[in-house]
C-alpha cells in the first residue's frame, strides 16, 4: 500500500514537473519566435534597431517598385510594413493629415514627429509636406532612417544623409552645416533646384469661396541613384494665414511613358490616382533607378482636383498637359459637375 502511494506520488509530481518543463520550453520558444519576428521576416528585408535593412540595392528597388504599383492600396502597404515591423514616415504623415490644422492635436502631432512633417512656405501659405517622395518615405522610420546593404540613410528636407559607420547614426540628426566629417555623404534630394523640388506648381482659388484654394505641385526627387516623380494636391483655407484645409482632393495621372533618353526603350505608364476625403493627396507617377529620366522623351498627363461644398458644390481641376516636362504647363477648370478624365 505504501509502495503504491509512493509510486503514485512520484507519478503525479512527475507529470506536474514535465508539464512545467514543457511550459518553460514553449515560453522560451515563444520569446525566441517573437524576437525573430521583429528582426527577420523576409529573405531580402530585415528589421533591426528600429529600421528596415535591405540586403542590397536590387531588393530595395524591387520593394520601391512594389510600393509604387500598389500605392493606391494604403491598407495593403501598411499591413506589409507592419509584418516587417515598421510604421513608416508616410503612414505617420497620412495619420496626422486626418487632423484639422488649427486643431491643437495637429500641432502636437507635428511636434511629436518633426522629421515627418516638413514646413514649406509658399504663396503666403504654410504647407506641411513629406521630406521626399511618398514612396521612398514608405520605407523610412519616423526619423527618416533606413538601410541598404551596409549603407545607412536618413531623409531630411532637401537632403539625404548616408554613412556606412553605424556609430555615426547620431550625427545624422545634426543640421547639415554641422556635419563636417567625410564618413557622412550628403546628397541633394532635388535634382533641379537647391531649395525646392517642384517641376511645376499652381495655386487656384474657388469661385464660390475665395477663402479656400488648392495647390498642385509636380516634384522630382533623387537619392543620388534612383529618381521619383510625384504629383501632390494640397487644399488650403484662409484664417489669419493660409493653412491646410480638409477638402476632398485627388491627384491623378493618365496613360503615358518614360524613357532615359530619346530613342531609348520606353516604359509604359498606366493611369492611376490617389483620392483623400480628409485633404492632402499625393501620388508617385514614376519611380526609376540608374539615371535621371529624359523629360523630353517622357510623357504623362496629370491633374489635381479639389472639391468644395459651400452651398453649391464646386470642383477645381488643374490639368497638367504633360507632368513629365522640364516646364509643365496647366489649364484650370471650375465646374459643379464634371466627369474625371482618368
Amino acid at each position: 500500500m505504501k509502495r503504491n502511494l509512493f509510486t503514485g506520488f512520484w507519478r503525479f509530481n512527475g507529470i506536474v514537473l514535465l508539464n512545467l518543463l514543457l511550459l518553460f520550453c514553449l515560453s522560451c520558444q515563444k520569446e525566441e519566435s517573437q524576437a525573430n519576428l521583429s528582426s527577420v521576416t523576409d529573405d531580402d528585408i530585415t528589421f533591426r534597431d528600429g529600421r528596415l535593412i535591405f540586403k542590397d540595392y536590387a531588393s530595395f528597388t524591387d520593394y520601391q517598385k512594389w510600393l509604387s504599383e500598389n500605392q493606391s492600396n494604403t491598407q495593403l502597404i501598411a499591413e506589409k510594413n507592419k509584418s516587417l515591423g515598421l510604421k513608416s514616415m508616410t503612414e505617420y504623415y497620412l495619420e496626422g493629415m486626418k487632423l484639422e490644422e488649427d486643431d491643437p492635436k495637429f500641432s502636437e502631432y507635428v511636434s511629436k514627429y518633426p522629421s515627418v512633417f516638413c514646413k514649406e512656405i509658399f504663396d503666403n501659405s504654410t504647407l506641411y509636406v513629406l521630406p521626399h517622395s511618398i514612396i521612398l518615405c514608405y520605407v523610412a522610420n519616423e526619423d527618416g532612417i533606413f538601410q541598404i546593404g551596409d549603407q545607412i540613410y536618413r531623409i531630411v528636407q532637401n537632403y539625404i544623409y548616408q554613412t556606412a559607420d553605424e556609430s555615426k547614426i547620431e550625427m545624422l540628426f545634426l543640421p547639415k552645416d554641422q556635419i563636417l566629417i567625410k564618413d557622412i555623404k550628403i546628397t541633394l534630394s532635388q535634382p533641379r533646384h537647391e531649395t525646392k523640388s517642384d517641376l511645376g506648381q499652381k495655386t487656384v482659388y474657388f469661385d464660390n469661396n475665395d477663402k479656400y484654394r488648392i495647390v498642385s505641385s509636380i516634384m522630382a526627387y533623387t537619392d543620388g541613384y534612383s529618381y521619383w516623380y510625384d504629383l501632390r494636391t494640397n487644399p488650403q483655407k484662409k484664417t489669419l494665414v493660409w493653412l491646410r484645409a480638409q477638402l476632398f482632393t485627388k491627384a491623378a495621372y493618365g496613360n503615358g511613358y518614360w524613357a532615359f533618353c530619346s530613342g531609348c526603350s520606353q516604359t509604359l505608364l498606366w493611369s492611376d490616382y490617389e483620392e483623400d476625403p480628409a485633404g492632402d493627396s499625393q501620388i508617385n507617377i514614376v519611380f526609376c533607378g540608374g539615371s535621371l529620366i529624359d523629360l523630353n522623351a517622357s510623357y504623362s498627363p496629370a491633374y489635381s482636383r479639389g472639391r468644395l461644398v459651400d452651398g453649391v458644390t464646386e470642383y477645381i481641376y488643374i490639368n497638367w498637359a504633360d507632368a513629365l516636362s522640364n516646364s509643365p504647363t496647366c489649364n484650370v477648370t471650375h465646374t459643379s459637375s464634371l466627369n474625371d478624365p482618368f
